[in-house]
């Protein structure tokens, strides 16, 4: 389903408004003006999305501990070792 200009400005706003992902974030431009140097295609990042959300969540949610347990992998069998032994998050 494709919104219409105006409902992308106002979900952007409202999500500018209540995300505490952008709380402090200060702005030189409008919802408008984001909306209208936008393509006409809505890209679909579902897995990076996802793992954005993981990692705000293990910075800034309620277990916040001030750090994120994390190690470096250079192999997929590194990082699944890694995953077993707990570490909360892995960078390749």
């Amino acid at each position: 389903m494709t919104l219409t200009r105006r409902q992308q400005i106002e979900a952007l706003e409202k999500d500018w408004a209540t995300n505490p992902r952008w709380k402090n974030v200060k702005r030189t431009y409008t919802a408008e003006e984001v909306v209208e140097l936008r393509g006409s295609m809505v890209p679909a990042n579902t897995i990076a999305q996802r793992g954005a959300d993981k990692l705000w969540s293990l910075v800034n949610g309620s277990a916040k501990k001030g750090y994120v347990n994390c190690l470096g992998a250079l192999t997929g069998g590194q990082a699944v070792q890694q995953a077993k032994a707990g570490i909360e998050a892995i960078y390749l």
